[in-house]
This record gives C-alpha cells, sequence and structure tokens, in this order.
C-alpha cells in the first residue's frame, strides 16, 4: 500500500474487526499537520488584523473576506499536502496511489473534509478557546470516528469518518457512506459556520477580536 493512500484514504473497513489504533494514527498525522498549517497562518493574520478590519469599515465586511480567504488558502493546503505525499510516492517509492479514479476521489473527499475543519476552526476563532481549536478538532475527529467503530449502524454519519475514501460507498459499496450526501452536509456545515460567525461577530467591539 503507498504511502498515500495510507495517509489520506482513511481506515478501510476490512481493518475494523480490532481498534485500528496505527490505521487512525495515519489517518491524524496529515490532519495534524494541516491543523497546524492552518493555526500559523491564522497567526500571522492575527498581527495585522485590527488594521485590516478599521480599513474594512465594519465587522461584518472583514468577516466575509477574511472567512473566505482562509477557507481558500485551506483549499489550497490541503491540495498541496495532498499533492506533496503523492509526489514522494513517485519519486521515492516509484509507485503511483491507485487508479486515476480512485486518487480523484481521495482528493475531492480530503480536500473538502479539510476545508470544513478549516471552516469550524474560523467560526472557532470568534469565541474565547482560540487556543484549544487544533486539540478541539482533532478530538472531534476521533470522538465521532470511535463512536462509528463501536457503533457501525451509525458509522456512516460520524463527521470522523468523512473524509476517508476507504469508508465511502466508492470502495465499500454496501457499508459505505454516500460521498454526494456527505459532500452536500460539509458544504453546509461551511455555510452554516460563516452565518454563524457573522451573527456572533455584529456589533463585537474590535478590542474583543
Amino acid at each position: 500500500m503507498s504511502l498515500f493512500f495510507r495517509l489520506f484514504a482513511g481506515v478501510s473497513m476490512n481493518e475494523m474487526d480490532a481498534f485500528p489504533l496505527v490505521p487512525l494514527g495515519c489517518w491524524f498525522f496529515p490532519i495534524g499537520i494541516y491543523l497546524l498549517v492552518i493555526g500559523f497562518r491564522l497567526g500571522i493574520d492575527k498581527q495585522n488584523r485590527r488594521f485590516v478590519i478599521v480599513r474594512c469599515g465594519w465587522m461584518q465586511k472583514w468577516w466575509k473576506r477574511f472567512f473566505l480567504r482562509h477557507l481558500l488558502n485551506g483549499a489550497f493546503a490541503a491540495v498541496g499536502l495532498l499533492t506533496l505525499f503523492q509526489m514522494i510516492d513517485l519519486f521515492l517509492f516509484q509507485m503511483f496511489a491507485g487508479n486515476l479514479k480512485e486518487v480523484s476521489a481521495i482528493f475531492v473527499l480530503w480536500t473538502v473534509h479539510a476545508m470544513t475543519l478549516s471552516a469550524l476552526f474560523l467560526f472557532l476563532e470568534t469565541l474565547s478557546i482560540k487556543k484549544m481549536i487544533p486539540a478541539g478538532l482533532l478530538l472531534l475527529e476521533g470522538l465521532t470516528f470511535v463512536s462509528g467503530f463501536y457503533f457501525r449502524k451509525s458509522a456512516r454519519l460520524m463527521f470522523g469518518v468523512w473524509g476517508m475514501y476507504a469508508q465511502s460507498n466508492l470502495y465499500e459499496d454496501m457499508h459505505g457512506f454516500s460521498i454526494i450526501s456527505v459532500i452536500i452536509v460539509q458544504v453546509t456545515i461551511i455555510v452554516a459556520c460563516y452565518w454563524l460567525g457573522s451573527y456572533l461577530l455584529r456589533g463585537k467591539e474590535l478590542e474583543g477580536v
């Protein structure tokens, strides 16, 4: 199995007879890197945030630009991370991670899932728990996956498996989740994060940002 498939395809149902500690660790590795990158970029942005808000004139206008810019940056970071490990497989191990259909599905599922994590990160930035956000999102991934592991019938409804190609109906047609449905739900979460963040920032003082 290629490094790309092991890190980004998720935990196969064939590996879930016992608790899949190693495959789950492989899944968390790139997600942890991704959340660190998002946090680092937001930390740099925070240094000039107050001046940008003043230039925008009002908080909602700033939030729209801030959210969309970082969401797009999150998408680029996700694709960059996927491409990096695909290149590592090609140049170091001389192997391509599956056929084009599989690789495309992994790219789409992981990128949409990463963007959803990014949207949740941005929304949580509007609250007073900023230092806990990466750990909280990793905990969300882990707890929902574990819930799906112990309650198999509800596994496809769990957030922690939605980025996993190996849990989708393309890989496991009988028990896998519907890719289209999962993408729609995650896009809905992204939109909800934007609107909730906008609502929470309404009337908020500049010093609280």
